[in-house]
């Protein structure tokens, strides 16, 4: 097992779920944050905390790179600070390997993507897809504002090459990997749980009412990481990973009404056309396919399901948000 981790991102709602989850598998666990005020949380679960005033200023911080064989970044994709990063992870390798002479000393680096990169999986009915796969992202749709559809399909190929870059980035100085996670929910919520619970009466389906999206927790995402940083460099490296739990799909409209009903919210709903400059990956299906990790790395998603447990995960969003006022 490695011994130490770098988390970029450690105070995002992925990035201090992953390293939280390291640190429980027993890892030495760095996490870079932008804010000094957040340390202390970082310090209370067992993880250390670096500030820095930007995630690409990690170079102040090689010594640390240096002892750790696991270097993740959780902020997900940027393309000006992503590209930072994966350069900043190059140069490490080829200081700790001697520009790969001593390739067993290379580095695995674990990049965070989205299940979003896929586009609309719908082509497939309601079939998962896989790995194997290549994304398709959606045309920009007509009767919206263009300019937010095209930027929005844009940003995804954009994400999508990165992802390539990344994995054609391997060499014998560093190793990468790259990880698709489903929606995220449990314990604080992601930026969805803020997004709906936020809202007012009556709830308002806008478009599509039965897409489908695949959900994990966010300890079930942890584990996959650590399951990742595990497996051999052989099996992990130039590999990207879908990470959900299996048929975990609820519709959006199942979804938010289970929502709505957690909150106590009147079952008052309105459906009407999606309104100009709503995201065009809004509207798609996003359901995919975990068997890769859980065959090659031994990974179990151990939560029983989003909508199954709603009420918890409501009670459990109140409660972080009430301690961060």
């Amino acid at each position: 097992m490695s011994s130490s981790v770098f988390v970029i991102g450690a105070n995002g709602y992925i990035g201090l779920g992953v390293a939280l989850a390291f640190r429980r598998a027993g890892y030495r666990v760095y996490g870079l944050i932008r804010n000094e005020k957040l340390a202390n949380t970082l310090l209370k679960n067992e993880i250390e905390p670096l500030v820095a005033q930007a995630f690409d200023d990690v170079q102040q911080f090689t010594d640390i790179l240096n002892t750790c064989s696991i270097i993740i970044d959780a902020v997900g994709y940027q393309p000006k600070l992503s590209r930072a990063l994966l350069d900043a992870a190059v140069r490490i390798g080829n200081n700790r390997t001697q520009d790969g002479k001593l390739a067993h000393y290379a580095p695995l680096y674990i990049f965070t993507s989205g299940i979003m990169t896929y586009g609309d999986t719908s082509s497939t009915g309601r079939r998962p897809v896989d790995e194997m796969v290549k994304p398709r992202p959606p045309p920009p749709a007509t009767g919206r504002s263009s300019g937010s559809s095209t930027s929005d399909v844009t940003a995804m190929k954009d994400r999508e090459d990165f992802e390539n870059l990344v994995l054609a980035t391997s060499s014998t100085a560093l190793k990468t990997t790259v990880v698709r996670p489903g929606f995220v929910y449990g314990g604080q919520g992601g930026f969805v749980a803020d997004l709906f619970y936020s809202e007012s009466e009556p709830l308002v389906f806008q478009g599509r009412r039965d897409m489908r999206w695949s959900w994990i927790h966010i300890d079930d995402l942890g584990e996959g990481y650590v399951a990742i940083g595990r497996a051999p460099h052989v099996v992990v490296d130039k590999q990207i990973y879908n990470l959900a739990a299996p048929n975990d799909n609820p519709t959006y409209e199942e979804l938010r009404i289970a929502m709505a009903k957690a909150q106590g919210r009147k079952e008052k709903f309105e459906y009407k056309e999606a309104e100009p400059g709503v995201p065009t990956r809004w509207d798609t299906d996003s359901i995919i396919n975990p068997a890769k990790a859980m065959n090659e790395l031994g990974w179990r998603p151990r939560h029983v399901g989003f909508v199954e447990e709603i009420e918890t995960y409501y009670k459990s969003w109140v409660a972080h948000r009430s301690n961060a006022k």
